[in-house]
């Protein structure tokens, strides 16, 4: 059963470091690349899973865990040990159980002693959390920490402006100015939302209107 879980979770075909708008986060992201351990946080929704998928892409034998999909119950993090990259998503979801925190840092044990690299994302940094182990705890805090930044508002617009026109869309600024003002601003958010709105324009042969998408969105 463990050795098919990562067949259980494939990857997002548009979770690519090249579909990934840097933004700030370029030492972030050739770190995360690196064959380290590293902990990536940031604020809900900001790109972590997209980073945490890409890392996967770009590492061979690498596997996929989802803190958020899964239970710890049903992960033995013993059977990962030997992977060349490992990445372990939303981790929140599974830290505060003795169970799986002796797993966690054994496996951080082993992999530390075989230079294998280990990503981590959550929501929050290690120094911000409490383990029931502590000396799990201190070997967290040691690894490479970086925060995951929001696209600057600039870069926001442009990265909106080409997921539409990559859909045979147009954007008008009102649109846009309407998505922000009521869908919100974080990257997978919108992007939710314009994939939505793509399969409903072309199911309707609408155009991109502020009626079509308060109708749509149900705003």
């Amino acid at each position: 059963m463990h050795g098919q879980l990562p067949l259980k979770f494939p990857l997002r075909k548009e979770f690519t470091l090249d579909r990934f708008r840097v933004g700030l986060n370029q030492e972030l992201i050739e770190t995360a690349t690196s064959n380290e351990c590293v902990w990536i946080y940031g604020e809900p929704r900001v790109g972590k899973t997209h980073v945490a998928q890409a890392v996967c892409r770009y590492h061979e034998q690498s596997v996929f865990l989802p803190g958020k999909s899964i239970s710890p119950d049903d992960v033995n993090l013993n059977s990962y040990g030997a992977y060349r990259h490992l990445v372990i998503d939303d981790i929140d979801n599974w830290l505060g159980r003795r169970k799986f925190e002796e797993q966690l840092f054994a496996l951080i044990e082993t992999r530390f002693l075989g230079g294998l690299g280990l990503l981590i994302t959550c929501s929050g940094t290690p120094h911000q959390l409490t383990f029931s182990i502590n000396d799990l705890g201190s070997r967290l805090r040691s690894f490479h920490c970086m925060e995951l930044k929001a696209l600057p508002e600039s870069e926001k617009r442009r990265w909106l402006v080409d997921e539409v026109k990559e859909r045979g869309l147009d954007l008008t600024n009102d649109v846009m100015e309407y998505l922000f003002a009521r869908v919100g601003r974080s990257q997978e958010s919108l992007a939710d939302v314009i994939e939505k709105l793509d399969f409903e324009s072309l199911a309707q042969s609408r155009k991109l209107t502020i009626p079509f998408v308060r109708e749509v969105l149900k705003l």
